[in-house]
Parts: C-alpha cells; sequence; structure tokens
C-alpha cells in the first residue's frame, strides 16, 4: 500500500504596502530591534527584516496602504514583559496595554509607523 505524501505548513511572512521601504526598515530595525534587513531593487522595490524566527517583507505601496490602517498582525513572543518594557523605553505607540486576556495570552498592541497594529501575545502556562 502507497503512503501518502506527508505535508506541513511551517510559517507565514507578512508582504506589507508601505510608504517609506527605507524609513520602515529603519523603523522596525532601530525601534523594534529586528536585524538583517535588505533590499531588493534600484530603487528599491521590496525590503525585508527579522528578529530571531521571525521574518516581515515589505513593498513599496500601490496604493493599497490607506485600506489597510488598523490592519492587526500578531507576533507570538518569549518574554514579552521585557520586550514591552523595551518597546516602552523607546517610545513605541502603545494603544492597548499589557493584560491577560481570557483566550490564553499575555499581549498588548502597538501602532507602528504605516498605521499597522501589531498584536505581540505570548501564551500563558
Amino acid at each position: 500500500m502507497e503512503t501518502p505524501p506527508t505535508t506541513h505548513f511551517s510559517h507565514t511572512v507578512p508582504f506589507l504596502p508601505v510608504n517609506d521601504l527605507h524609513e520602515t526598515i529603519a523603523y522596525y530595525r532601530d525601534v523594534l530591534g529586528f536585524s538583517k534587513e535588505w533590499f531588493w531593487g534600484d530603487p528599491p522595490t521590496d525590503a525585508g527584516i527579522s528578529r530571531d524566527e521571525m521574518s516581515l517583507l515589505f513593498g513599496k505601496d500601490n496604493g493599497m496602504l490607506k485600506h489597510m490602517q488598523g490592519f492587526e498582525i500578531m507576533f507570538f513572543v518569549k518574554g514579552i514583559d521585557a520586550i514591552y518594557e523595551e518597546q516602552k523605553q523607546k517610545g513605541v505607540k502603545i494603544i492597548d496595554d499589557i493584560e491577560d486576556k481570557p483566550w490564553g495570552t499575555r499581549e498588548y498592541t502597538i501602532k507602528e509607523i504605516n498605521g499597522f497594529h501589531l498584536r505581540i501575545a505570548e501564551g500563558i502556562s
């Protein structure tokens, strides 16, 4: 009997429209603590950056950004209280303070420079 193929989804990487690739990468690097940035094209039309195992991709806005204001992306992290303090000290715009949620996460929400809402969450044991 033939064994069915094994399938597996491993992760997702958002590809987000932004007004200014260089400003966005600088914000994620200098304020949110990401690194390993790259740019593609001359002049750049796409860029990316990562922190630990999390990666984000950005593309030059083609008119979609105005429709995505307030769009939420959830980041799952370890050490949420330390990350929260790190971001508070760097002046990140926190729109929902850190708290334990009834669905089993400790989380808070920030508004980043392009208007996206980043929900930072950690599972509660």
